[in-house]
């Protein structure tokens, strides 16, 4: 189901089923994911996300993985004065945006934030927004524009539709408007996973304590390649169905998985031959179902 600008979030009230409907998906995949350590399904699911992962791993960047960037803005903000912190946000109405919650861990609601909207070599003017709500426990937060609207086509389509082996692009625009594209399969619909002890303290640092979120639906997509800072908050993009199905929230390699017994599937795939050595590297998301519910009433 894909869900544009206002009615994305205005279509929860008014379809009852909505919630009923993506709550038994999610199960669903979370079966998939759990049943596929027994028997011949373990071999048959990790078989099957390593042929989806090669495939989109060999495949070119193409104009609508970069499209992203336009559905994207570019959010920044100076603590001391000096020091600047940035992020991205997508934007869920013309004046509503979303992102992850640790971008602005330095700020109390109320507060206002610089908003870029930008294209390869260029980025807009800053116009200002203010912080309305922060959920550090779901790594969500939301900014609303105070004098400007974005353009309508600034606003993209949000999905829950996305299936396992969708190819997702994420990117990133800095401050001098250079482009940076990841890419990665999606690879499960699951709660949080439990990390090492040592990898949460170090997260924990920077903002976000992924051990105290574990009841919290995620995404997670197995990268094409490792990915630096900055796309936190940004929007995972599924190519296959030219739609957002999420915002990135954390980046962590597999061995940072206290319970990797968990992932069957995925540790079948780390082990067949043509998997790349440096791409045991997992991206996990907020889902669309848990954006659109909190930006109810905002």
């Amino acid at each position: 189901m894909t869900y544009v600008a206002k009615e994305a979030v205005s279509s929860i009230n008014s379809n009852p089923a909505f919630s009923k409907k993506n709550g038994i998906k999610c199960f669903l995949l979370s079966m998939v994911i759990a049943l596929s350590s027994c028997g011949s399904s373990r071999v048959y699911q990790g078989k099957e996300l390593a042929i989806a992962y090669l495939n989109n791993s060999n495949a070119q960047h193409n104009v609508r993985e970069q499209e992203v960037t336009g559905y994207q803005v570019r959010i920044s903000y100076q603590i001391n004065g000096s020091t600047t912190v940035s992020g991205m946000g997508v934007p869920v109405t013309e004046r509503l945006i979303v992102t992850a919650d640790h971008v602005v861990r330095n700020l109390t609601v109320g507060q206002s934030v610089d908003v870029q909207m930008g294209e390869i070599g260029k980025l807009s003017k800053p116009v200002a927004a203010q912080l309305v709500m922060r959920s550090p426990e779901k790594d969500l937060a939301y900014l609303k524009l105070t004098q400007h609207v974005l353009p309508r086509n600034a606003v993209p389509s949000w999905c829950d539709n996305h299936q396992l082996g969708d190819k997702v692009s994420m990117t990133k625009l800095s401050g001098s408007a250079t482009l940076t594209v990841a890419s990665g399969t999606l690879s499960g619909i699951t709660d949080r996973p439990r990390m090492t002890d040592s990898f949460n303290e170090k997260a924990a640092n920077n903002g976000v304590e992924p051990n105290s979120m574990l009841d919290e639906p995620v995404n997670f997509v197995l990268l094409h390649r490792n990915m630096q800072g900055g796309f936190s908050g940004g929007a995972m993009f599924s190519v296959n169905n030219n739609c957002v199905t999420g915002i990135s929230s954390m980046v962590a390699s597999f061995n940072d998985l206290a319970q990797p017994q968990r992932y069957e599937s995925v540790k079948e795939a780390l082990n067949r031959k043509y998997w790349s050595q440096n791409s045991k590297v997992l991206a996990f998301g907020i889902p669309t179902k848990t954006i659109l519910q909190y930006a109810k009433g905002l």
